[in-house]
């Protein structure tokens, strides 16, 4: 546990009630609030042992955070995300809220802008859809003296800070067993990718990781598919390529855990039509929820690059308070932050904390 919370404090170093589901309301007002990019820093260089208790709760106690993901409502990532964060926050006596954009990029917008225009927050964590579809959003923040905090998709406008995984560096690491898998039985040196949009950060990074070492390895990737993130759509993709290329793949590398399941399904479907040999077709991701863990055990997947998926909120909750605290203004640093992860498969993903995660 020590050395959990030492890592994430380093990572850190109403309008509409139908726009979202509201989370330990505070019945906050709306206008600026002191404290947050005031000027009036929370600690000096010394500080009293029980001083440090009371002004860290001084600092929060009334505080506006607002989240605002891609989807929220069934979604382990985000529920995750959003259930650590309202621990956290609800402890410091900060009000916290959950906007849910439901896949609605206009709907996102909409949430943002009206947050923003009546400075109805004190923090924006933001779940960015693509890499530029909130820069206009990020910057009038800014000007209005909101924090941002983006988390996982990371935007080009960098807004305070970034946290999420480091996707080409786990993007690297399952390609490198994709590609030992591939060799030990003898498979073509053909892949398949399999990504969200294709114009967002994680999906951008994740082709970037994946190139990056089958280049180099002489293997061809024969299609990209992007699929929003829909599950129907990244079943349909892996059962075309199933379909045309048969035993001529050797394995899909998939951006998203859930989409790999569905991409399993595909696979252990054409195995059984006799489309293509059984464990001919390896299927490798990044992030490990609880569904992923249990297609794991069906072997329909085969391995991931599994990441701390709850240090994400976590760190955003200890970012946040940094922000708040410094009493700087927003938008007078910007930082970007990795949390960990490692490859797991049927031997190590049920010992690995960071793996199999629950969405609460």
């Amino acid at each position: 546990m020590k050395k959990r919370a030492m890592a994430l404090l380093t990572a850190a170093a109403a309008v509409m009630a139908a726009a979202g589901c509201t989370v330990n309301s505070g019945g906050a007002s709306a206008g600026a609030r002191s404290g947050s990019g005031d000027g009036k820093q929370a600690f000096g260089r010394t500080v009293q042992l029980f001083d440090a208790h009371r002004k860290t709760h001084d600092a929060m106690k009334g505080k506006r955070i607002a989240f605002v993901p891609i989807l929220y409502k069934g979604y382990n990532l985000t529920l995750n995300w959003g259930s650590t964060m309202e621990r956290a926050f609800g402890n410091l006596g900060a009000d916290f809220r959950v906007y849910d954009a439901n896949f609605d990029t206009d709907k996102m917008v909409k949430i943002i802008n009206d947050l923003i225009s009546r400075r109805a927050v004190d923090v924006l964590i933001l779940h960015n859809p693509d890499v530029g579809v909130l820069t206009k959003q990020i910057d009038a923040a800014e000007k209005a003296g909101i924090h941002t905090i983006v988390v996982n998709m990371v935007s080009s406008r960098l807004g305070d800070a970034f946290i999420g995984v480091d996707s080409v560096h786990a993007a690297e690491d399952i390609t490198r067993r994709a590609v030992r898998d591939c060799a030990g039985r003898g498979g073509p040196k053909r892949m398949a990718i399999i990504d969200g949009p294709g114009n967002d950060g994680a999906s951008l990074q994740w082709s970037k990781g994946v190139h990056n070492v089958l280049d180099p390895a002489g293997y061809e990737v024969v299609t990209t598919a992007h699929t929003q993130w829909q599950n129907s759509l990244a079943q349909q993709a892996a059962s075309s390529i199933v379909q045309q290329r048969k035993n001529g793949i050797c394995g899909f590398l998939v951006a998203y855990d859930l989409n790999a399941i569905a991409v399993g399904d595909a696979v252990a479907d054409a195995a059984e039509r006799g489309v293509v040999r059984p464990g001919a077709i390896g299927v490798y991701t990044m992030a490990a929820d609880a569904q992923w863990c249990d297609a794991l055990r069906a072997g329909k997947v085969t391995a991931s690059a599994a990441y701390d998926v709850q240090g994400v909120g976590e760190a955003a909750v200890v970012t946040a308070q940094q922000l708040i605290q410094s009493g700087a203004p927003a938008g007078s640093s910007h930082t970007v932050a990795y949390v960990s992860h490692t490859v797991v498969d049927r031997t190590n993903a049920d010992t690995t904390t960071i793996a199999c995660y629950q969405g609460r």
